[in-house]
């Protein structure tokens, strides 16, 4: 069975933002690289392989329903960062962004009956709760760092550790 237009252009967005999310991530990783902290900055280069992962999972579903993916451009990451609770901070906020799209790809194949889609999107519905814990874990270490430079270093630590 074919992909309806309709989803296969969705799931070709879904594809986008995944690439857009690595491509995040890796500049996120640039920056905290700079500030010395290679923990996190390698805790956020494990994201861009996952966000890597998940578009490259949807593409081969795509392909699999015989569906053609065009690729559409990905914007430039504009916002450096200095302080890596920030950094924690934005990528909550953009894992519920990725999260809130999911789920309306989910009511999409839903509403077109698409079973088989339905049942594809749940891997990616289970991984987005994974995605905010990390993300909600990473802001309550970095809040918690900010108590003394010694903090700080432990929990940077920790993060390479993933």
């Amino acid at each position: 069975m074919k992909l309806s237009k309709k989803l296969l252009k969705a799931l070709v967005e879904q594809v986008n933002m995944e690439f857009a999310s690595g491509y995040l991530y890796r500049s996120m990783s640039h920056d905290m690289k700079n500030l010395a902290l290679n923990g996190y900055a390698k805790w956020l280069d494990k994201q861009y392989e996952e966000e890597r992962e998940h578009a490259l999972k949807l593409i081969a579903y795509i392909e699999d329903r015989d569906g053609t993916v065009d690729f559409l451009p990905i914007e430039g990451v504009k916002k450096h960062y200095d302080n890596p609770l920030d950094v924690a901070k934005d990528s909550l906020a953009h894992e519920e962004a990725v999260s809130a799209s999911i789920r309306s790809l989910v009511k999409l194949a839903r509403e077109e009956g698409d079973l088989e889609t339905e049942i594809f999107l749940q891997w990616y519905v289970t991984e987005q709760i994974e995605e905010e814990v990390n993300a909600r874990d990473n802001i309550t270490g970095f809040e918690k760092a900010q108590e003394g430079a010694a903090l700080l270093y432990m929990f940077d630590n920790h993060l390479g550790n993933r």
